[in-house]
């Protein structure tokens, strides 16, 4: 019954601070959109308003703008900071994000773990290796002695051995196959991984649509990693 006589009078005078008495009722009225609207253009005639950045934080509120929200009522108690309502409205809307976020990151981490544990590394050789590779126990029995350094690995007069080995800067070797790329994935070394799916990527060529598949499937592992630490 009060909105269309508050409506009138805004009308006759724009820049009348009645827009904060019409924007909540039209919160009451579940119309945000247009409370929203009233807070904004009234708020630019008096911009040191209590009340109307006090409604427009429910505005915010109601559609789900929490940070935005939480300024608003910040701004109400710069001005005066012992407003309860205020301090109410922003003890909630601070706790139901904090309650959020906690849900996104518990989402994210068990996205990611989903993600690495839904293809297995049996399942990946089988699936896809065109090698004729060593079991998983035999390769990291081989990484193991490749990261000490042994020199039969680079130096020696088998000529197969030196088809596998590629030289790093710090003059250590590497076997460098699709199946040692995937132990890395599955340790969680995912740049590792990258890493020798791009040397996989530049010796055989024929196989990059997989190996660029894969990188990229292993980038994407990487930034929810990173964003899991955060």
């Amino acid at each position: 019954m009060y909105i269309p006589s508050l409506e009138a009078k805004l009308a006759e005078n724009p820049k009348s601070p009645v827009f904060a008495r019409l924007a909540f009722y039209y919160l009451k009225e579940v119309k945000p959109q247009q409370a929203l609207q009233v807070c904004l253009k009234g708020l630019e005639f008096f911009p040191d308003y209590g009340t109307g950045h006090l409604i427009l934080g429910q505005c915010y509120e109601v559609l789900g703008r929490n940070i935005e929200a939480m300024l608003e009522y910040r701004k109400v108690l710069r001005s005066v900071p012992d407003n309860p309502t205020a301090q109410a409205l922003l003890k909630d809307v601070e706790q139901r994000e904090r309650e959020g976020f906690k849900a996104f990151a518990e989402g994210r981490a068990q996205k990611l773990k989903e993600r690495r544990d839904s293809l297995t590394f049996e399942q990946f050789v089988s699936a896809h290796s065109s090698e004729k590779e060593s079991t998983v126990d035999f390769l990291l029995k081989q990484l193991q002695e490749v990261r000490k350094g042994t020199a039969s690995s680079q130096g020696g007069d088998d000529p197969k051995s030196k088809e596998k080995a590629v030289a790093t800067p710090g003059g250590t070797s590497k076997i460098v196959t699709a199946t040692l790329a995937e132990i890395y994935a599955n340790q969680g070394e995912y740049r590792e991984a990258i890493d020798a799916y791009k040397k996989l990527l530049k010796e055989r060529p024929v196989e990059a649509g997989r190996y660029e598949k894969r990188i990229a499937q292993l980038e994407e592992l990487t930034r929810l990693q990173q964003a899991e630490l955060k």
